[in-house]
């Protein structure tokens, strides 16, 4: 990973200690340093284990976002906040998720989609690498882009803005837009979500400005080797991601489900004594429960419950609309309301949120 964004970074100038490559080991104001420094150009970042977990996912909205910290002026005016326009990349161990779970916080879908995760492995058996040219192992490979980046770097964006600015700005605008049209209407699946189409945007920049380089003779590359890559890229962060829809009913749901596996049994009252062989005590009730025709638990959640445990840090009227979309919530039968109406053992009729068995899987049996 740290060859590869050497590599990416190499493309602006040189690494060292002082290179262009810059370290994630920093606060968030040495990084709003940095994103100033490289604006309209490329902020590579190594290693995400090095900033502070707590620090992670709103560094992440910072650098996605362009502009820094509001600040005052020793008089009490209102200092205007750093600005910046660029794309970064980051290399680490861990995902962005995965930091801010060491201090026990969530990753926002906001904050993933600015900081798009994709896999550094090719899955070709060679590590990040698809095709080793030649080279004995990955290792060697590796070693010997590392030491090329250190020795020449810089040239392609130069000579790649000196041709740019030649061209037309409003041709080249459109060209560039269509480019990224082709790209989205290639590679994003059909009803996407605006958060998968941001992303592919992204990518579809990338494409384009490959393509572009390949056709001023700057990267060696073939017509199309741009936007495959690209492609490639994008669509391991989408099938990363699980799908296209979006990713807060995504998540919702495996929150739902993995309160279910944990408190399916002990939480959740049969709702008649056939459920079960010998009575058991439910403790802290949260709902009650009962098989279907096919034998499979389906779950009424009581309303307080369901907001406050199951849809805890949740837009709950979100997850309700994308669980009826999916079928994995059951609508009152009478008038269509999220809230089903059913008899509840000693407490009669009340609304509850009645979970169907398929949103267990294979696992409800």
């Amino acid at each position: 990973k740290t060859t590869a964004i050497h590599m990416g970074g190499s493309v602006w100038g040189g690494g060292g200690i002082n290179g262009f490559v810059k370290t994630w080991r920093a606060t968030s104001n040495g990084l709003e340093a940095a994103a100033s420094q490289h604006c309209d150009a490329c902020l590579c970042l190594d290693e995400m284990g090095q900033v502070e977990a707590k620090e992670a996912g709103e560094v992440a909205y910072m650098l996605a976002n362009g502009a820094g910290k509001s600040r005052a002026r020793r008089d009490g005016s209102g200092r205007p906040p750093a600005q910046w326009r660029l794309l970064f990349l980051s290399t680490g161990e861990l995902s962005l998720a995965d930091k801010m779970n060491e201090v026990g916080k969530k990753a926002r879908a906001g904050q993933e989609v600015r900081l798009a995760d994709v896999p550094a492995d090719a899955e070709m058996g060679l590590g990040i690498f698809e095709n080793l040219h030649g080279f004995e192992t990955a290792d060697i490979f590796a070693r010997h882009l590392r030491d090329a980046t250190g020795r020449f770097y810089g040239m392609a964006a130069r000579a790649f803005l000196e041709q740019v600015t030649t061209l037309d700005p409003n041709d080249l605008r459109d060209a560039i837009s269509e480019a990224r049209k082709q790209f989205i209407d290639e590679y994003v699946p059909a009803g996407a979500e605006g958060q998968v189409l941001s992303v592919a945007g992204r990518f579809a920049l990338i494409a384009a400005a490959g393509e572009l380089a390949t056709n001023f003779g700057i990267t060696g590359w073939s017509d199309g080797d741009a936007g495959s890559a690209a492609s490639v890229c994008f669509e391991a962060w989408l099938d990363r991601r699980g799908g296209a829809g979006a990713a807060e009913i995504k998540d919702g749901i495996a929150q739902i489900r993995k309160f279910l596996e944990a408190h399916g049994m002990a939480r959740f009252e049969p709702m008649n004594t056939d459920d079960q062989n010998t009575y058991q005590r439910t403790i802290n009730r949260a709902g009650f429960r009962h098989k279907n025709n096919a034998g499979n638990w389906e779950y009424m959640v009581l309303p307080e419950t369901y907001r406050t445990e199951l849809c805890k840090g949740l837009d709950t009227r979100a997850i309700n609309r994308g669980l009826r979309e999916q079928g994995l919530l059951i609508p009152d039968t009478h008038d269509g309301k999220t809230a089903s109406r059913h008899r509840l053992p000693g407490m009669g009729t009340k609304r509850v949120y009645h979970i169907a068995a398929a949103i267990m899987g294979d696992s409800n049996v």
